[in-house]
């Protein structure tokens, strides 16, 4: 009897370490270039920014927003210098991969009031990674694109599950590119965020991806002034 109640101790308390553990291993979040808050990037955390130890956690899912784009506002202390004209291989961390989704890799110089999308990827996008394994996509960066600071954010809409919006965003530093200038592009697609967004179904069963919609994005150009 004193054996049996030993084990059913000893099941409750590893119950109750698992109930408060991080949960950065949940789902997927962008690891390189360095994220706000990512523990992974400690040393680039800067004033006003808290370490996050749910990275891997969404931002939101259709009936609300639990936090806002990028997760957390506050620009890193250190940044990630980028090419204009270049790949960007940025990589992730995985825990659970939802069966896919959209993603979408966009661009802002004014810490996140305007974006312009540089990539989109429909469906493949995590789809078939199992958790803990690599995963990278290169992004280009275009030849055009003014030099300066800037944030690098990506999305994803996950496939199946929950009806979630995952994002991290990174601050970097473009070169070798122009001294001001204008970029154009199209504004990214907010979608399973809050009552009022694009509601993306699961459309592995049946659903519709609601692709048609990206080809709605709204267009916009970026003017990024001289330095002197």
């Amino acid at each position: 009897m004193m054996f049996k109640s030993s084990i059913l101790a000893a099941a409750v308390a590893f119950l109750a370490v698992l109930s408060v553990a991080p949960s950065t291993e949940a789902h997927a979040s962008m690891r390189y270039p360095c994220t706000r808050g990512n523990p992974a990037c400690r040393s680039a955390l800067a004033k006003g920014q808290s370490i996050d130890y749910n990275i891997n956690s969404p931002i939101g899912v259709h009936s609300r927003k639990d936090a806002p784009l990028c997760k957390q506002k506050v620009p890193s202390a250190i940044r990630t210098k980028v090419r204009a004209g270049s790949n960007l291989k940025t990589t992730y961390s995985v825990g659970a991969s939802h069966g896919g989704g959209h993603c979408q890799w966009a661009l802002s110089y004014d810490n996140g009031k305007t974006w312009i999308v540089l990539r989109t990827m429909f469906r493949d996008c995590l789809k078939g990674v199992k958790g803990g394994a690599p995963y990278s996509v290169s992004v280009p960066i275009p030849k055009d694109a003014p030099n300066g600071k800037a944030t690098f954010m990506w999305l994803w809409n996950n496939a199946i599950g929950n009806r979630e919006l995952y994002s991290n965003c990174a601050d970097i530093t473009v070169t070798g590119g122009k001294n001001g200038g204008k970029l154009k592009g199209v504004a990214p697609l907010i979608a399973n965020y809050g009552k009022s967004s694009l509601y993306i179904p699961e459309y592995p069963f049946g659903g519709s991806d609601k692709r048609s919609e990206f080809a709605k994005r709204k267009s916009i150009t970026i003017t990024v002034p001289k330095s002197k």
